[in-house]
């Protein structure tokens, strides 16, 4: 009896030392190398093409005061009317004008010498529309006349291009020129040779050169047309490319 338990145990303990044999050996074959893998060389690279703006967006509003702020409101309103009003006839589309901040709220009136607050509160109401100006050699008369119709904030005048597949284009052949040869220096320099293009993938940023007005400029803009430099617009692009290498 205790022959035959020795023997079984002998078993079982041959059996657990090859299951852990089994499982220590199986992470190093796992780990080990396809020999399809291909070596590759990855890069950035980065295109910029330049062009004149056809398109500007500006946004003009109408600030009224008052300390009755149902008066502040009807005078805004009267106001932004004339506005639109103006607007569209300088050529400005329905579709290119939308209202994008309307608000109330009430400022404590202060003593100008003694700083002191005083009873009154006065109401604010502001009126701001984002207007697409698309014949860009009349903005600065679109700008003139927005004051002289009761505009008293023009801010954040922007511009850009209606289309600019071209400029993609432009700055995507830099951006692959780029990558390629940052992808030969590093070959040259790790002593192989760059073979197919194994993937690519893009993004873009298009910047742009906004022009600032405050209340103050557009004031002293009345009676004439509001000088413009469009200057140019950016098309930045970025590509990453993977080659393969032998």
């Amino acid at each position: 009896m205790k022959r035959h338990f020795r023997t079984l145990a002998g078993v079982m303990l041959a059996g657990l030392l090859l299951v852990a044999a089994s499982a220590c050996s199986a992470p190093a074959a796992a780990q080990t190398p396809s020999a399809d893998t291909p070596r590759t060389i990855s890069v950035s690279g980065t295109g910029i093409a330049y062009g004149s703006p056809d398109v500007a967006t500006i946004q003009i509003g109408v600030q009224t005061r008052n300390a009755d702020p149902g008066q502040a409101v009807s005078d805004n309103n009267a106001r932004v009317q004339a506005l639109i009003d103006v607007l569209k006839a300088q050529g400005i589309a329905e579709a290119d004008l939308q209202t994008s901040n309307f608000s109330l709220y009430a400022q404590q009136d202060y003593d100008p010498v003694t700083g002191q607050p005083r009873e009154t509160i006065n109401y604010f109401v502001d009126n701001t529309l984002s207007i697409t100006v698309r014949d860009i050699d009349n903005l600065g008369e679109v700008l003139s006349a927005a004051v002289d119709a009761g505009a008293n904030n023009i801010y954040q005048v922007s511009f850009s291009a209606a289309d600019v597949t071209a400029l993609e284009g432009q700055a995507r052949d830099k951006a692959m020129a780029d990558a390629r040869a940052r992808a030969e220096a590093l070959a040259q320099a790790a002593g192989v040779t760059l073979d197919q293009v194994l993937s690519i993938s893009e993004s873009t940023s298009g910047a742009q050169q906004p022009i600032y007005y405050g209340r103050d400029m557009a004031e002293q803009a009345v009676g004439g047309a509001v000088p413009i430099q469009t200057g140019q617009i950016m098309v930045n692009l970025y590509v990453n490319v993977t080659y393969t290498i032998r």
